[in-house]
């Protein structure tokens, strides 16, 4: 069964400095016309981490597109199209915490709303991560809390809807599911 859509002609609708929207005309796979809107997104990176005695460093932000706070993972774009995402995770943690990790694993890679976007978001673990004496500075237009909750207790939440942002409830659901975890409930004191 073919599945394929196939471009025939692409309109921009709006050229930003890390997202760019179009309105595709486009063939579907019974060759009948339609329309798909995209979002071209540079890509990001986020990543969990985590202190030696099992906490999670996290970020509250207000994001202004759903007009409220939200307790999240640091994250952020990439600076360019292709930069590695382990250099923005690395670079995110510091700036949005002050911490930096010991050891940084790669966990998975997501999609952030395969519908209409291609924003790939690369999702990594940070462990043994400490404060550093002089972090990398904010960005001008960033305004964060550090907050610092056992990983069960940003687990909890997540399970009752108080963390829902979904990079953050990949990582931590991600996490706990893995067997081996150091940070699954079974090893958590």
């Amino acid at each position: 069964m073919k599945l394929t859509e196939t471009k025939v002609k692409r309109h921009t609708v709006y050229n930003g400095s890390f997202i760019q929207v179009y309105e595709d005309d486009i063939l579907l796979p019974n060759d009948r016309p339609a329309k798909r809107v995209v979002v071209d997104h540079v890509g990001a990176a986020a990543i969990l981490p985590l202190t030696h005695d099992h906490r999670v460093v996290l970020v509250r932000q207000y994001r202004y597109a759903i007009g409220k706070e939200s307790l999240e993972i640091p994250a952020g774009k990439k600076d360019f199209r292709g930069e590695p995402g382990l250099a923005c995770a690395v670079r995110e943690l510091e700036e949005e915490t002050g911490y930096r990790a010991k050891t940084i694993k790669k966990l998975t890679a997501f999609y952030t709303a395969i519908g209409f976007s291609n924003e790939l978001i690369e999702l990594y673990v940070g462990t043994d991560c400490e404060p550093v004496e002089k972090p990398l500075e904010k960005d001008s237009d960033e305004f964060v809390e550090t907050v610092i909750l056992p990983f069960n207790e940003a687990l909890e939440m997540v399970k009752k809807g108080l963390i829902q942002d979904a990079k953050t409830v990949i990582a931590l659901s991600g996490l706990s599911v893995l067997q081996a975890s150091p940070y699954s409930d079974k090893n958590e004191r």
